[in-house]
Order: structure tokens, then C-alpha cells, then sequence
């Protein structure tokens, strides 16, 4: 079975999707195993994007979404809804 590579636009939205539904603080490693199928290396690559564009906090290594994920979350997921 070949493994699809997945964009960094589903991996984000994966992320997100997972903090929207499952309300933190999360471990950042808890996050990673729940959340994505990334390396850690390439999970911190992103979760610092994403803490830089403010949709995701971390405070003391745990993580939880901001109302500004939340709101790009539900946002994603409809336009995915109106595409699909």
C-alpha cells in the first residue's frame, strides 16, 4: 500500500480539526501521535508556524487552539464542504 503524501494545507487543518474537537491543553508529543502521521521533526515544523500565526498556543510545553484557529478550523471546513 503506497502511502499519499498529504498537503501542508490537510495537515494543518488535521491539526486544528483535532484541538477543535478534542479541547486542550494537549502535550505537544500527545499532539503529534494524535494529530498527524509526521515525523516530530516535521510536527514542530509546523506547530511553530502555526503558534506564529497565532492558531495554536503553547504554553509549558501543552498545546490548545486560539479562536483565531477555531475560526479558520470552521472556515477550511466549510469551504472543503461547498469544493467536495
Amino acid at each position: 500500500m503506497t502511502k499519499t503524501r498529504k498537503s501542508p494545507v490537510q495537515i494543518r487543518f488535521e491539526i486544528l480539526e483535532y484541538l477543535h474537537y478534542n479541547p486542550g491543553p494537549h502535550l505537544r508529543t500527545y499532539l503529534w501521535r494524535k494529530a498527524t502521521d509526521l515525523s516530530y521533526d516535521d510536527f514542530l515544523k509546523y506547530l511553530e508556524e502555526m503558534k506564529r500565526r497565532k492558531l495554536v498556543e503553547e504554553e509549558e510545553g501543552r498545546c490548545r487552539v486560539t479562536q483565531e484557529g477555531r475560526n479558520t478550523y470552521l472556515q477550511l471546513r466549510d469551504a472543503l464542504r461547498t469544493i467536495l
